[in-house]
């Protein structure tokens, strides 16, 4: 079974319009919806935002359901200058941006000697790339922390520590955290709702998260199918 979990309600919303054959358990509050997404079995559900919240359902939908691979779908803020609102971002790697413990020697940076680096699956980022699509996508490095990015000194603070970041966004590190203790294959698949680096972002957000959730969610459709 694959599962699906996106942050917020827009998210979730838009790939349950494909879901088919659905059905709902509710564990701790959660609610999981399981049925059939373009002929594979999986579970969709919210995480809510946050590292915490993305960390604890995650972890309950691990440890009810029997998960093959992990999709992370959403939105997030882009970091390049040369990126628009609805390109899409598929990282190969994934820190927290906020965490900081270098008085004991952990770097906040993108190199070996930060630990708390996550990997996405390679052969799923490949699979992805074979996937038609109109969408300019973007892949590299992506950091979370919980800050919505919207002044200029949160940006430079995040471009000191990790220039290579492609996005930021708000869950995505904790879930290839958990999805990597559970030795659960994962790739996350984002568009970009506004870009950090424009004065107006948050407006942005505001007025492109339908689109960017709506986006994602196609996508996500799409390459499900392609999932042996």
């Amino acid at each position: 079974m694959i599962a699906i979990i996106g942050a917020m309600k827009e998210e979730v919303s838009a790939i349950l319009t494909y879901l088919k054959d659905s059905k709902t358990t509710d564990i701790h509050g959660t609610i999981f919806y399981q049925g059939t997404l373009n002929t594979k079995e999986v579970v969709v559900f919210q995480s809510g935002i946050g590292l915490v919240m993305a960390a604890m359902n995650l972890t309950l939908c691990l440890d009810h359901f029997n998960i093959t691979q992990l999709i992370n779908i959403g939105t997030a803020g882009g970091l390049d200058p040369l990126q628009n609102v609805l390109d899409m971002v598929v990282p190969d790697m994934l820190t927290y941006h906020d965490f900081d413990i270098t008085p004991f020697g952990n770097e906040r940076n993108f190199s070996s000697k930060n630990r708390f680096i996550y990997h996405a699956d390679k052969s799923l980022i490949q699979l992805f790339k074979t996937l038609v699509t109109h969408e300019k996508v973007w892949y590299g490095p992506l950091v979370s922390g919980n800050q919505f990015i919207s002044t200029q000194k949160q940006i430079d603070e995040i471009m000191a520590h990790y220039p290579q970041a492609q996005a930021c966004e708000m869950e995505g590190a904790a879930i290839a955290n958990v999805a990597s203790e559970f030795n659960v294959p994962f790739i996350i698949i984002r568009s970009l709702s506004d870009i950090a680096l424009h004065s107006d972002n948050s407006m942005s957000f505001s007025e492109y998260l339908a689109k960017a959730s709506e986006r994602s969610a196609k996508l996500c459709h799409d390459f499900v199918g392609m999932i042996q």
